[in-house]
């Protein structure tokens, strides 16, 4: 118990120290891209580091969830006839991606097509690690979308820079702030009974879309302010910067170089179609490029809508097409496993 408490104050400590470093060295998003490399270099150095326990990244999913629905919310209505044209390339980029990314990691990675099939999924870590049950690939592919999920937080933050989206002018302040005009008692509630209905629920992916979905209906219907202040947005980059660094590090040793290797390739190809496709959007879409291009990357909803927020960003527009995006693969994404799985066995027969 003392030593498990040690690791939990280690890697905790090791986050926030590389938070604060990255503020001083003006990185972009600073909290998650500080604690994710200090805690992805210490790991990978042998430090005794844990990721953080599920329960707290689960509160900080619903957070985050609760955060977008006003956004989305606004999206929703502003968006009007716009909001088709994304979702259905969002539909069709996830549909090449995987058609591409499947021969992909199976002729590069040596990974069974079920495996590979999951590889090439875009979304959200923990609905394709519960698809991955009896691929017996589960670090493999764990590993393949952490990578991806870093190179996306990273490039992008980067690119936000390059295109003249503006810092922070007094970063450390205002991520700290905790005063807006949501009262503190209704955000606890929001986010107690989020989190009460996904874990009833129990559906993949819930805990950020099910709090989205309920303050979506409430920005829609109410006045109510349901804004998290700046401090809660900073303590999910935190927690979530420190547990994608320790999945990056802690990826399969023998085969670490291999598969970062083919995950990085796959995810450039996959974003440059991406931004090409966010291109052609911006003609026909009254929306930012940046916006676009987040909303067709790959990546989980929670990883790139936090970017979308802390960019200052239309994260409505982002989150409601990742969620139709991610409606799309759980609904599609075990037929196409089952019937891989069945394939596989009719030929080992």
């Amino acid at each position: 118990m003392l030593r498990s408490l040690k690791s939990y104050a280690l890697t905790v400590s090791l986050g926030i120290a590389g938070g604060l470093l990255a503020l001083l060295l003006h990185f972009p998003i600073p909290w998650m891209l500080g604690s994710l490399i200090v805690c992805a270099v210490a790991r990978w150095a042998g430090l005794p580091l844990v990721s953080l326990p599920v329960a707290l990244e689960r509160w900080m999913r619903v957070a985050i969830g609760v955060s977008l629905g006003p956004s989305v919310a606004a999206s929703i209505s502003s968006s009007g006839a716009d909001l088709p044209f994304a979702i259905a390339m969002a539909l069709i980029v996830t549909t090449v991606t995987v058609l591409v990314g499947m021969p992909w990691f199976v002729y590069r990675g040596r990974l069974p097509r079920p495996a590979a099939f999951l590889c090439a999924l875009p979304g959200g870590l923990t609905m394709l690690l519960a698809l991955a049950g009896n691929t017996g690939k589960r670090a493999e592919v764990l590993m393949v979308h952490a990578v991806r999920v870093v190179i996306v937080v990273v490039s992008i933050s980067l690119l936000a820079r390059f295109l003249g989206v503006p810092p922070e002018p007094q970063p450390l302040l205002a991520s700290l702030d905790w005063h807006n005009d949501t009262s503190p008692w209704v955000l606890a509630g929001l986010i107690l009974l989020g989190y009460w209905l996904a874990e009833r629920l129990n559906m993949a992916g819930g805990h950020v879309i099910v709090p989205m979905i309920m303050t979506t209906i409430l920005a829609l219907l109410t006045d109510v302010s349901m804004a998290p202040p700046s401090l809660v947005k900073t303590i999910a980059l935190l927690v979530f910067g420190m547990v994608i660094g320790y999945e990056v590090a802690n990826g399969p040793r023998g085969r670490y170089l291999q598969l970062f290797t083919i995950s990085s390739i796959f995810t450039l190809a996959v974003m440059g179609m991406a931004a090409g496709f966010a291109l052609l959007l911006v003609n026909l879409i009254d929306q930012h490029f940046l916006v676009l291009f987040l909303a067709l990357a790959p990546g989980g909803i929670a990883e790139v809508s936090l970017v979308a927020l802390a960019l200052g960003l239309d994260a409505g527009m982002v989150a409601l097409v990742h969620s139709c995006r991610f409606l799309y693969i759980i609904t599609a994404g075990p037929v196409g496993l089952n019937w891989l799985r069945k394939s596989n066995e009719r030929n080992a027969r």
